[in-house]
């Protein structure tokens, strides 16, 4: 089963964020197809960086902590909170719409 981590990052971490984004991405990288999907956490304007998500593909939460533990931005000590939740995928690209809502 899939852990989705969000991480919730300190105030004022633009400029920490900026000087270790380039080593973080690389991380992320690093992971190859373990890493399903990561993305950055907006404000409600869509224009302030507040934290990210991530959904890794492991089995063993041990793992996922260290995902997160060894991540740059947490070395760094961006991250303010760190929820690491077990995911469970549904599709739902077999449904079909209503009829009214094709309309």
């Amino acid at each position: 089963m899939p852990f989705l981590i969000i991480a919730h990052d300190h105030d004022g971490m633009d400029e920490a964020r900026e000087q270790v984004r380039q080593a973080h991405r690389d991380y992320l990288a690093s992971y190859g197809r373990k890493l399903l999907s990561s993305g950055a956490l907006l404000d409600e304007t869509g224009q302030q960086i507040i934290g990210g998500a991530s959904l890794i593909d492991t089995e063993d939460r041990q793992e996922a902590i260290r995902f997160e533990a060894d991540d740059p931005y947490a070395k760094a000590g961006i991250r303010a909170q760190v929820q690491i939740i077990p995911w469970r995928p549904v599709s739902y690209t077999h449904l079909t719409l209503p009829t009214i809502l094709l309309v």
